[in-house]
């Protein structure tokens, strides 16, 4: 990336020039042609920041199919080079945790950044990734952990490496992350949607996935319905880097895939109560780019009633969480949809529990220091004059 650590790029939807960037990496005729001229004439290379760095390389994919000369395409051409040779690396990597897998019995899905690699960008230097997603079902996650510790992949998180795969994670966590001692990471998934946690949860999402090849391996993949949703629900939340890249992946997808199961796309986001977000994404996909999104799907969308929960938990997730309300809420509204189905008093009781998890602490009288720590590093963290 182009000075990837110095410029973060806070958000949730692209600023006006990471708009233009997107536009110029994804359109051909004259709309590509005109967002290439004018993003090319203005940005200043040595200042973009990580979240438009990742988008470089569809970028120098555009230029180069259209047969524009400019100075830049020799440092985009590296930047494509680089990322096509850290994926590999880390494909090598994961590839001997897949094998491994396979023969233990344990079936793997890919999802998020290696799937829409292999399946929608076919090319390992378009889609820049810091680590490989993995999952596997759920009754599988212990064997899972101890196969991979054997193998070298160790979590960097001090709480989990303590509390090993408790009862407490199993029910308040969806993923863990593992970095390899040779300088890999891996995302070890359970549950696919982070506040949709339990062992009939996916259920449907693997009833429906497809089988493909990963470096010459069987694994499963999300039918591209459920694909989609998961792009939109993992791009919704703002974060100190913005993740634009949802526009990109689902954009690819969607030209990709000219059979999409609409019907079944807004079945699993009405059954997930997330009409309001993805109506929000599908939205802002047809305003950004012409005849991409059905526009009958977008009426029938606008007609679903939406719930206040819903509106005020988009809301929420659109903002920052450095303070105390901000970050109070959104943990009550993520453990209101952990606990769904479960009486009130049941969830009163378990919700010190459910903290302790999310803080990383072992005792309740831990909380108020641990959130105090939390809304501090978060606060400290939050970008202050960075560029667009």
């Amino acid at each position: 990336m182009v000075n990837g650590d110095k410029y973060c790029e806070p958000g949730r939807l692209p600023s006006a020039q990471q708009l233009l960037l997107i536009r110029a990496a994804l359109l051909a005729g004259p709309d590509g042609h005109k967002a290439r001229s004018a993003w090319l004439a203005n940005v200043d290379i040595d200042r973009l920041g990580r979240a438009s760095g990742r988008l470089l390389p569809l970028l120098y994919d555009r230029l180069r199919m259209e047969g524009v000369d400019h100075p830049l395409l020799p440092t985009l051409k590296g930047v494509k080079r680089r990322a096509w040779y850290h994926n590999q690396m880390l494909f090598r990597r994961a590839s001997e945790a897949i094998r491994a897998l396979g023969q233990a019995g344990i079936e793997v899905m890919l999802i998020k950044g290696a799937a829409m690699a292999i399946q929608y960008y076919r090319d390992w230097g378009l889609r820049p990734m810091d680590d490989v997603d993995v999952m596997v079902h759920y009754n599988d996650v212990s064997a899972t952990i101890q196969l991979l510790r054997s193998l070298g992949w160790k979590s960097s998180d001090p709480w989990i490496v303590n509390n090993s795969y408790s009862a407490l994670t199993r029910k308040f966590e969806h993923a863990m992350h593992f970095p390899h001692s040779s300088g890999q990471d891996l995302d070890l998934h359970w549950n696919l949607l982070y506040a949709w946690i339990g062992p009939k949860q996916d259920d449907d999402f693997w009833s429906a996935s497809r089988g493909t090849t990963f470096d010459g391996l069987p694994v499963r993949i999300l039918d591209p319905a459920d694909q989609l949703l998961h792009i939109f629900v993992h791009g919704a939340a703002w974060d100190s880097i913005s993740p634009i890249r949802w526009i990109p992946d689902a954009v690819v997808l969607l030209r990709a895939t000219s059979d999409l199961n609409w019907e079944r796309f807004m079945f699993q986001a009405r059954k997930r109560k997330l009409t309001h977000l993805v109506g929000g994404a599908l939205e802002y996909l047809h305003r950004s780019f012409d005849d991409l999104v059905p526009s009958d799907l977008l009426d029938a969308v606008h007609r679903i009633p939406v719930s206040r929960f819903e509106k005020l938990e988009y809301s929420l997730i659109l903002k920052p969480d450095a303070g105390v309300v901000a970050l109070t809420l959104k943990n009550l509204f993520r453990y209101w949809r952990l606990s769904e189905g479960v009486s009130l008093w049941k969830s009163a009781l378990s919700f010190p529990n459910f903290l302790c998890c999310h803080f990383r602490v072992d005792r309740k009288s831990q909380l108020p220091a641990a959130l105090c720590n939390k809304i501090l590093s978060k606060t400290l963290r939050l970008p202050r004059n960075q560029p667009a």
